[in-house]
């Protein structure tokens, strides 16, 4: 069973003022984990979190699973995303 995928307020943002190749990759690796969210080799859980982490790049996508939804709540560099969690 499919996930829908939300993508909230900043998240979207971000997204949109990446390149349109960087940000059709995001899009792509979402809608994988959104079809097999059981999969662990497509994302990582964070400790002391009930957040996961999906890896793209040089780029980190930090997500929760909600019922039926996949609500992505950050994006940004590898270097820094951790920092917000």
């Amino acid at each position: 069973m499919a996930l829908t995928l939300k993508i909230t307020g900043t998240p979207q943002r971000y997204l949109l003022s990446l390149d349109a190749p960087t940000r059709k990759r995001i899009h792509d690796k979402l809608q994988a984990v959104a079809e097999d969210h059981l999969n662990p080799r497509l994302s990582l859980p964070l400790q002391g979190s009930s957040k996961r982490s999906v890896r793209v790049g040089g780029y980190r996508v930090l997500f929760e699973i909600d019922g039926d939804m996949l609500i992505v709540s950050d994006i940004g560099p590898r270097g820094q995303i951790y920092r917000k969690a």
